[in-house]
């Protein structure tokens, strides 16, 4: 009886320990996949008007996938919201605008997404929307802080 329960329990970990490694195995080959290039990240200063600095951008890619981080301690005015934005160069590029979504009211955002060229983007701007605006556009008008993207960006 005792060995009978000592096998029951070996074939239990032995079928635990093949599904954990199908879920790692699964878990690395989407990673390899997502990340076949070269990770490269950036920091920088969001910069506000006369020189303020608003807050904090941190920007990684490997050509296919985007992750940026972004804080600050400012909040918006009363009714409003901060958007974040990826933008294709206004002047030589298509100028479109991605939005990466809200600021929250702790004062970060986190983007992730895997896209066909993430390297085209040259600029973070932080626009002051009111938060029942139905316009899916920036109202650059109302930017507080930008960011400058270096290579391997605005390729």
């Amino acid at each position: 009886m005792i060995g009978m329960q000592n096998n029951t329990i070996i074939a239990t970990f032995v079928i635990i320990a093949a599904a954990l490694s199908l879920v790692g195995t699964s878990y690395f080959v989407t990673e390899a996949y997502a990340q076949s290039g070269r990770t490269q990240c950036q920091t920088g200063a969001l910069i506000g008007y006369g020189g303020t600095i608003f807050g904090v951008a941190n920007v990684c890619t490997n050509g296919y996938t985007i992750n940026v981080d972004l804080a600050t301690n400012y909040l918006p005015k009363e009714g409003w919201v901060f958007n974040a934005w990826l933008v294709d160069d206004s002047f030589e590029g298509s100028g479109y605008p991605l939005v990466m979504g809200k600021i929250l009211d702790s004062g970060t955002l986190s983007f992730d997404e895997i896209q066909t060229n993430a390297r085209t983007w040259t600029d973070i701007v932080v626009t002051q929307q009111p938060a029942n605006s139905l316009s899916p556009l920036p109202s650059w008008s109302n930017s507080v802080a930008q960011t400058w993207l270096i290579p391997p960006f605005g390729q």
